[in-house]
């Protein structure tokens, strides 16, 4: 049913597509659409939480002291989440194309939500709108990424990393 309703998310609207068509393509009766999800916003929503929380799980913290981080520890983070969003790519793909807005949102304040646990329980202080941004710039990375280039995980990666680090070194 996920299958059916991103192909028919390559060409309609999602409040364009109607629980029979989903059914009709992934050929299944509509009593097996409704023992999984209420509404078709419901499975854009289970489809949206499983990918988010595939992400969250790469976000955990990686050290116990953040104060002194290293930065191949940093590198480590980011790969990681570039990593699961490549594990989803071709979902991620087919939500930013069809609801861009939606699926940026969602992944933002995923991010903003781990990073702040992260911090959560450790003695430092974190300038919280650094936390915004540098979540706000991974989900702008993101969308480049996986809508205008072909770059490949390694190369994603790597231009992330630089990109960060350029931006820590004006910081600094």
């Amino acid at each position: 049913m996920q299958k059916a309703f991103l192909e028919l998310l390559q060409t309609k609207e999602i409040t364009k597509i109607s629980v029979k068509e989903i059914c009709s393509l992934a050929q299944v009766s509509r009593n097996a659409f409704y023992q999984h999800y209420e509404t078709r916003e419901h499975l854009y929503d289970s489809m949206l939480k499983e990918i988010l929380f595939s992400i969250e799980q790469a976000c955990e913290p990686l050290v116990k002291d953040l104060a002194s981080i290293t930065e191949a520890e940093n590198r480590l983070f980011l790969d990681n989440i570039l990593r699961a969003v490549e594990e989803h790519r071709f979902v991620i793909y087919q939500l930013l194309t069809s609801q861009p807005a939606a699926f940026s949102a969602a992944f933002n304040e995923m991010l903003i939500s781990a990073n702040m646990q992260g911090v959560d329980g450790t003695s430092m202080q974190i300038d919280t709108s650094y936390i915004h941004i540098f979540s706000g710039g991974i989900t702008a990375f993101v969308s480049y990424w996986l809508l205008k280039t072909s770059f490949t995980l390694e190369e994603a990666q790597e231009k992330l990393f630089t990109i960060l680090g350029q931006l820590k070194v004006v910081a600094d």
